[in-house]
């Protein structure tokens, strides 16, 4: 049994009607089983729409992304979105988040960066 409003670690597991990996954890004492795909914000919308939760994946586990944590900007940037795991739910592939490739800065010795 866990306490009012606890945020677990999360661990991945297999759900077990339909064998699919999802990530397990209580999230402000919530028992949340999201998917591993990350959506993008048109993949937010549609699993909201759908009646999905979704979450953000933190180092210290999941946070329920409600309507206030959804339009601010407090949790932009600190992990994937994730939505709530329902059996057979494919994820088209416009909705899955995307990142950009890390353009490491290319530095001459010959010039001075300054």
């Amino acid at each position: 049994m866990t306490g009012p409003l606890i945020t677990t670690t999360v661990k991945v597991d297999t759900h077990l009607r339909c064998g699919a990996p999802v990530l397990t954890g209580h999230a402000e004492g919530l028992l949340a089983r999201v998917d591993l795909t990350p959506l993008n914000q048109t993949g937010e919308i549609h699993a909201l729409c759908a009646g999905l939760q979704t979450y953000t994946l933190t180092r210290l586990g999941l946070v329920h992304r409600n309507a206030c944590r959804i339009a601010g900007t407090a949790l932009r940037d600190v992990g994937p979105v994730l939505a709530q795991h329902r059996c057979h739910r494919r994820i088209p592939a416009d909705h899955a988040a995307t990142t950009a490739p890390t353009v490491a800065a290319v530095v001459d010795p010959d010039t001075c960066p300054y």
